[in-house]
């Protein structure tokens, strides 16, 4: 019998229009019937294998793209939730679930989610700056004992390279790198400080807001969750004009108008939420003042907060705007038209502490 290899070289050789080799001279019309019916069989099971390879490929690669766009896009109320998961405490590997936004990413061309360690954000293209910033702090959270410094600004490499905003694009500007979601509140780990601090998290923010008034209300709020275990907060810019005034060396950055706090407790059977709204400017306003309705910040802003929970509570927090829901005792009305400074400045923030 000729050696396999033989007849091979042969239809080589034949199909190449060649002259037939000597050893393919002792091939006979059976064999080669063997031959073709083999070389039938073995097309028919590759085409089949192939056709089974692709469809394969087709299935699970449209399933990983309809997992990925319902889970970032915001196609089910359940899928967003997963999205918006808040990664807890890096050393256990824990996920806090993060009272989603509803639509937060939905129907948004121009910006990114990002995921960080301790919180969850919406990065906006156009405006270079979050649209918002989630968190949840608990109480063992609220007492940790890190300091910030050594930490500095820094660009943040999830975002595309036109929109890196880096630390000296606020230079020369009278406007502060103001943290969205702060660094006191991310004392709890190195991971969770070093995120805080990357650009995506700031926006501008005149320095008498960042420093007086938006501080007292990020004391105010650890206050409350070493108080009551855990609360929910979101925070971002406001924008009212439809041309921002613009900063920045390399990048524009649009400069807001206002920001927004909303935060809610969901200890059961004592939810409650309250929000606040502070104008960009350096007036020093007061809480009292500043307080909102959930509801109100909704209209404000266009986002759903809080739309997971039952109708009933949901519709019951966001609209409450009782800040001795939250506070121990009522804290003292202050006018916005006096700025808080000296003893009395000195006072307050001992009151806060």
């Amino acid at each position: 019998m000729v050696h396999e290899f033989g007849v091979w070289r042969s239809w080589l050789a034949y199909a190449s229009g060649g002259r037939v080799v000597a050893s393919s001279s002792l091939v006979t019309p059976t064999m080669r019937k063997r031959r073709n019916k083999r070389l039938g069989f073995g097309l028919v099971n590759s085409v089949l294998a192939l056709a089974l390879v692709v469809a394969t490929f087709v299935v699970t690669q449209t399933s990983a793209l309809q997992y990925l766009k319902g889970k970032l896009a915001g196609g089910s109320q359940k899928s967003m939730m997963a999205a918006m998961a808040i990664p807890g405490n890096a050393s256990s590997g824990d996920i806090k679930p993060l009272v989603t936004l509803k639509n937060a990413a939905k129907g948004r061309k121009h910006g990114q989610l990002l995921v960080k360690t301790g919180y969850v954000s919406y990065f906006n293209y156009e405006m270079n700056t979050p649209d918002w910033v989630a968190w949840e702090l608990t109480s063992a959270e609220a007492k940790g004992r890190l300091d910030r410094k050594g930490f500095e600004f820094v660009p943040d490499d999830a975002l595309p390279e036109a929109n890196r905003v880096a630390f000296y694009d606020y230079k020369g500007t009278k406007y502060d790198r103001g943290h969205m979601c702060p660094a006191g509140d991310m004392k709890w780990s190195a991971a969770a400080m070093h995120d805080c601090f990357y650009m995506s998290n700031v926006c501008p923010q005149v320095r008498e807001l960042n420093h007086v008034s938006w501080e007292r209300l990020e004391s105010a709020c650890r206050r409350w969750a070493k108080r009551m275990g855990s609360i929910y907060i979101v925070c971002g810019p406001v924008y009212k004009n439809n041309v921002p005034e613009y900063i920045g060396v390399s990048h524009r950055v649009a400069v807001p108008d206002g920001f927004f706090k909303v935060v809610a407790c969901l200890n059961k059977g004592k939810e409650k939420g309250i929000a606040f709204y502070y104008d960009n400017t350096d007036v020093s306003l007061p809480m009292r003042q500043a307080v909102r309705s959930i509801d109100q910040i909704e209209k404000m802003t266009k986002l759903d907060f809080f739309c997971e929970l039952p109708d009933g509570i949901e519709n019951r927090l966001e609209s409450m705007r009782n800040l001795d829901d939250f506070e121990e005792r009522p804290l003292p009305a202050r006018r916005a038209s006096s700025p808080i400074k000296g003893e009395e400045a000195g006072a307050v923030r001992r009151y806060i502490k």
